[in-house]
């Protein structure tokens, strides 16, 4: 029998390199939140320092700074951003980091997913970095299956008339359907459905 005098375990860490690859805007930034709030969580206080970079402001060896622990204690949080768009030396800079981080440290890294730098995806996924993918959603059924997720994420049931309507009053825009799913979830009781949603979205 475990003492009960042992303190909680701390959440699992999250993947020190992680790749957000697309360019479903909605989708990145919520994939680039969670890693930070995982990261914070496995930390089990604030993380230590949080940095937010354009890839193509980097200069060479300032990754190396801006992953090092912070002067108070614990780690880092660094995000690049847009690395499609980093120069020759900073994309070394980032496979060569991926290869062997510190443990202190949680980059994430987002890249637009195009032909446009797509070696360095490739130089970092077989460095071993964990990979998210966020394409675009264009396809109605695309659209169909990320209101469905949602409702799973919320821990609710809807049904395909349910979707059908939501999707007919609030439109194509992710983050707008994300934010009536979550409306919804709040606001009502039981399975949700399309009556349900026409009581909201007249």
């Amino acid at each position: 029998m475990a003492s009960r005098t042992q303190p909680p375990a701390r959440q699992q860490a999250p993947a020190a390199v992680t790749l957000v690859v697309g360019e479903e805007e909605f989708l990145v930034d919520r994939a680039v939140r969670e890693r930070i709030a995982a990261a914070r969580a496995a930390a089990g206080d604030d993380g230590g320092d949080l940095h937010d970079v354009e890839a193509s402001t980097l200069t060479p060896g300032e990754l190396a700074t801006l992953t090092s622990p912070s002067l108070f204690g614990g780690g880092a949080i660094v995000i690049v951003r847009d690395a499609q768009h980093a120069g020759k030396e900073i994309a070394a800079d980032l496979a060569r980091y991926a290869t062997s981080p510190p443990p202190d440290a949680t980059l994430v890294i987002t890249h637009a997913g195009g032909a446009k730098g797509k070696a360095l995806v490739g130089d970092l996924t077989k460095a071993g970095a964990s990979v998210t993918e966020c394409p675009k959603l264009t396809r109605p059924s695309e659209r169909a299956e990320f209101v469905r997720n949602e409702f799973r994420r919320a821990g609710r049931q809807a049904d395909e008339g349910a979707m059908r309507a939501l999707l007919d009053a609030v439109g194509t825009d992710l983050r707008e359907l994300a934010s009536a799913v979550g409306q919804l979830a709040s606001d009502t009781e039981g399975k949700i459905t399309a009556s349900v949603v026409a009581r909201y979205y007249r």
